[in-house]
């Protein structure tokens, strides 16, 4: 779960830098994200899918509109199903609190146009964050 995390964090200072999300950052965060599913159960493969598809399902919704790029929505695919493996509820509240984060700061600042990648990673930690507490269960 660090491992990812940290991984995130570098995609997302890449993004706030270069504009972009690079694909090899983003396979490395979702290789972070299955190593652990080698020693798993099948359950956790499910819901690791499960999660990757609502999140990334989320954001390619938003992509159809023009609103993210398809680095954000490969991340926030990654995302959710990484938040899954902790609980599958907290994939579609990465994304919220990353939507959220991203409208507030883009209000603070007065831009319509900011890099999602550093909100992507703060829905990743919080949602990481209650998961972890038990409030899912």
């Amino acid at each position: 779960m660090a491992a990812s995390g940290c991984v995130i964090a570098l995609a997302a200072l890449v993004d706030v830098r270069e504009r972009r999300l690079p694909n090899r950052l983003v396979v490395l965060a979702l290789c972070c994200t299955l190593a652990p599913l080698l020693l798993g159960a099948p359950a956790d493969v499910v819901r690791v899918g499960a999660g990757t598809l609502i999140a990334g399902g989320l954001l390619l919704g938003v992509r159809l509109r023009r609103g993210v790029g398809m680095g954000d929505v490969k991340l926030g695919a990654v995302i959710g199903g990484n938040v899954a493996l902790v609980a599958l509820p907290a994939a579609p509240v990465a994304v919220a609190v990353a939507a959220a984060s991203a409208a507030l700061v883009g209000g603070v600042l007065r831009r319509s146009s900011l890099p999602l990648g550093p909100a992507l990673w703060f829905g990743w930690a919080v949602a990481v964050a209650t998961a972890g507490s038990g409030w899912w269960t």
